[in-house]
């Protein structure tokens, strides 16, 4: 199965593709749930040595904030 993203032009568009969710030939998605990605697919995106070097700044960046005074 394939999901595309589809751009409205007329009012009735909307009732036609809930017709034809209806008799069971498309399934509606909500835009949110289209565009979710399972977290495990961005596995390997960056090194583990960047990875973990990211890691460091943000616990550096977030003791920097701790410790700031105003």
């Amino acid at each position: 199965m394939e999901t595309i993203s589809i751009k409205l032009k007329n009012k009735n568009a909307l009732n036609i593709l809930k017709s034809l969710e209806k008799a069971k030939i498309i399934s509606l998605v909500k835009k949110n749930e289209a565009n979710f990605k399972n977290p495990s697919s961005f596995k390997g995106a960056i090194s583990k040595d960047r990875a973990i070097q990211l890691s460091n700044e943000i616990n550096e960046s977030r003791n920097e904030w701790e410790e700031r005074t105003i």
